[in-house]
């Protein structure tokens, strides 16, 4: 069978997935898989150039180097080896490739249980140059391809170097050119060796991983290279993140290393015989048939100078550059009721809920579907209504489907019981590396969004593990489902953040870093590496009725809403309160796209969960504080940072304990901002003066126009529904207050629509609009249709 990383979908022609792919590295990568041609030997000099990015081939040396304003790498084929020669910081003139040449890629080979494993390595020698390419591709990358051989395998090393970015991406692909099939028990996503002559001044640092393994994810280091070779591991996310990086404490710059792979691996990282290696490998054991392909895991490397919040935001604007066509405006930021439960009474109270909060999806988890694998609406749980119940609210609904799960008493597992991996185990499911597999699954995922959707899909459970085919199928799985569904989203959760890396975290909307009670560590170190509004904590949840100021931490992540879907406005209020804050953070920049992330430090105490983000030209930004009743009543002084020296701030504070003042960035960043007394919930704003709340709007906003009522049935309820067109303000334009019957009686925090089960004709309305300041318009009453 031969492997490779992305299939064309019978469902989508090639010039549709092309235009899909256009903008994001991710894709573009997996199509190139099948899509180099290689050069015959002694083809003449040549330079691909894309922006400041250039890929410039001498034939007489042989050797290929990729160069931006950041970054110059130099590739190099002699006598049969092939290595990296040259590996420069631009930025700080900086030679990471020391001691000696790196040996770009090893793969580990055995014939079945004939012969013993042998290593390949580009610096091994035996290898046949057969020629390369280098090719922009449509996101402004360059694709160099150089393609070896031996009497018995076929290499495509694959490098893409990203414009603007000091950031080169690669990944190896391997053919077996026997007669024989062959296993593949090792082999590497990056394998480079750096700063071996400044061991002494190198620090490396990297993440563990969450639930699955109990280590949740915290900071490993700072880790003399001095003390040897490092070996964590994974599956991947869990265990430890994909994650790397070796500074230089002395000269404050470093390099950064993430690797895409879900299956297992293992990390050599470190001083290796006085060589600085960083080496992640995927070790589970792969068949590779006769004549087939596979593709490696894909790798990639970066540089910083400064701090590793430095390092964080070179992470996160490579990604808003180069991994960001695949984020869904309409599922991203959002904010979302979530749970269990599927009736139609859960679902019509939820969407209720959240129209008063001012939310954007409703979602169902397990218990929705009547088997795991045939994915069917329960009977009594009409989702197609669900749907368009929440679209009149201008919400959109969510489920947990797990793609490749299936349990024993299934249709599928029935029709199929070959694909079944462990009938005894749901989790287990369909094997996704047999043939027909992938395809009955992207089916599957289609039929139900045209059915039930579009909707988020929710990801779970075991494919956060296994070899190297099975990742490949797992992202092939997730690329192909947002290809062809450009209309939905999606979650990834596999017990937790399992399938997490930058390529599929790129591919989502929402991701479950991992199940159960966290603490304030809980996504405060994983924000370096994804966008802190597709992080889903699980510290601090915004449950309905038991909901807090302290859980203002959200604000700063994913906001997720969960709890009694029977509280009325009491509970919900300060919830709509901290969501209508969130919806106003993404309108200034400081949520979303291209923000920055830092992490303050304090004067006395540990700061761990304080997280700061920032505008992309750094002029204005909030700080949130953990949860755990963070430093109540105490005198706190923080130290912001990712200020603009010379511009001017003016530092106000949700709650009051921080006095409204302007001071320079240099003097904020140097004195700090002191609290003389912490109030929970507090938030602290960077010049944003005209926040809801802040009592500086004395406008009152424009009264809603053209309210009628009607009676009208949704999931078996039928009562009055209200519609209206929207009023304005010069500011914000907060929510529509309700009166029924001459009472006050809801508020409506999105969109113009209000429906009231059990209400009759004789039941009177007026509405009302209010803006972020509590200004009011004039009652305007409903009229009867």
């Amino acid at each position: 069978m031969s492997v490779i990383l992305l299939r064309r979908h019978p469902r989508m022609s090639r010039s549709r997935r092309a235009v899909r792919t256009a903008a994001t590295g991710l894709l573009v990568l997996a199509l190139a898989v099948a899509g180099a041609v290689a050069a015959p030997p002694g083809y003449a000099a040549d330079i691909t150039s894309s922006g400041d990015a250039s890929v410039t081939f001498d034939p007489a040396a042989k050797t290929w180097t990729l160069e931006t304003s950041a970054v110059r790498r130099v590739i190099r084929f002699q006598s049969g080896t092939l290595a990296q020669t040259s590996l420069v910081n631009k930025a700080t003139g900086r030679e990471y490739q020391q001691s000696g040449a790196s040996s770009e890629f090893r793969i580990r080979i055995e014939a079945n249980g004939a012969t013993p494993a042998t290593d390949y390595r580009g610096s091994t020698g035996g290898w046949s140059y057969d020629g390369f390419t280098s090719v922009v591709q449509p996101n402004g990358s360059i694709e160099l391809a150089v393609t070896l051989s031996t009497p018995y395998l076929k290499i495509v090393r694959h490098y893409w170097l990203y414009p603007q970015t000091s950031f080169i991406e690669e990944r190896t692909d391997i053919t077996n050119k026997t007669s024989t099939a062959k296993s593949l028990n090792d082999y590497s996503a990056l394998s480079m060796r750096v700063l071996g002559d400044d061991a002494s001044d190198v620090d490396m640092y990297y993440i563990s991983g969450d639930k699955a393994t109990g280590m949740y994810q915290q900071l490993k280091g700072p880790i003399p290279l001095a003390s040897g070779l490092q070996n964590p591991g994974g599956k991947g996310g869990n265990g430890h993140q994909e994650f790397v990086t070796l500074r230089d404490r002395v000269a404050g710059e470093g390099i950064v290393a993430t690797w895409d792979h879900t299956g297992n691996w293992v990390m050599n990282v470190g001083d290796s015989y006085g060589k600085i290696l960083i080496e992640p490998r995927a070790t589970a054991s792969t068949p590779l048939a006769a004549g087939a392909t596979i593709a490696g895991p894909l790798g990639r490397i970066g540089f910083y100078q400064g701090d590793l919040d430095a390092m964080g935001n070179a992470l996160l604007d490579f990604t808003y550059r180069y991994l960001w066509s695949h984020t869904d405006d309409d599922y991203f930021p959002l904010i979302r009721y979530g749970g269990y439960g599927s009736d139609p009474a859960t679902i019509a109270a939820k969407i209720h809920q959240l129209s008063y909060i001012g939310g954007d999806m409703v979602w169902m988890d397990d218990g929705w579907q009547d088997k795991v694998g045939d994915w069917n609406a329960k009977p009594g749980e009409p989702l197609a209504e669900y749907r368009d119940f929440a679209a009149l609210h201008g919400q959109k609904v969510g489920y947990w489907l797990i793609p490749w799960g299936a349990e024993a008493t299934s249709a599928v597992a029935a029709a199929h019981p070959d694909w079944m991996v462990n009938p005894t185990d749901r989790k287990a499911g369909l094997d996704t590396t047999l043939p027909g597999v992938t395809d009955h699954i992207g089916d599957m995922l289609s039929a139900r969004q045209d059915s039930y959707g579009p909707f988020m899909l929710k990801t779970d459970f075991g494919a956060d593990s296994g070899n190297l085919a099975k990742a490949n199928a797992t992202r092939q799985i997730l690329a192909d489902f947002v290809a062809d569904n450009p209309d939905a989203g999606l979650q990834l959760c596999s017990d937790g953040g399992g399938l997490m890396n930058m390529g599929t975290v790129a591919l989502s909307d929402l991701a479950l870093q991992r199940d159960g009670t966290a603490g304030r560590e809980d996504g405060y170190w994983t924000s370096m590496l994804y966008p802190t509004e597709k992080l889903i904590v699980s510290y601090g949840r915004g449950d309905v009725g038991a909901y807090t100021k302290s859980n203002r931490h959200l604000l700063s992540f994913h906001f997720t809403v969960a709890g009694d879907t029977t509280a009325g406005p009491a509970a919900l209020e300060p919830l709509r309160i901290d969501a209508e804050l969130y919806r106003y953070l993404n309108t200034k920049g400081v949520i979303g796209r291209w923000v920055k992330v830092y992490r303050p430090t304090a004067a006395s105490g540990s700061a761990t969960g304080i997280i700061q983000k920032m505008s992309s030209d750094s002029n204005r930004g909030y700080i949130t504080f953990p949860k755990s009743a963070f430093a109540l009543g105490s005198s706190v002084t923080i130290f912001p940072k990712g200020l603009i020296p010379s511009a001017d701030y003016t530092v106000a504070g949700q709650e009051g304990s921080v006095a409204t003042q302007t001071k320079t960035g240099a003097q904020w960043m140097a004195s700090g901002i002191t609290m003389s007394s912490y109030v929970e919930g507090e938030i602290v704003y960077f010049n944003l003066q005209d926040r809801p709340g802040s009592h500086t709007d004395a406008v009152a906003p424009t009264a809603p126009s053209s309210a009628s009522a009607r009676t009208a049935s949704h999931l078996g309820q039928t009562g009055r529904e209200l519609t209206w067109t929207a009023g304005l303000d010069d500011r914000w334009l907060s929510h529509y207050e309700v009166q029924k019957d001459g009472q006050s009686y809801s508020k409506v925090s999105r969109g113009e629509y209000f429906f009231d089960a059990g209400a009759t004709t004789a039941t009177t309305y007026k509405l009302r609009t209010v803006d972020g300041d509590g200004n009011v318009s004039a009652w305007v009453p409903v009229s009867n249709g």
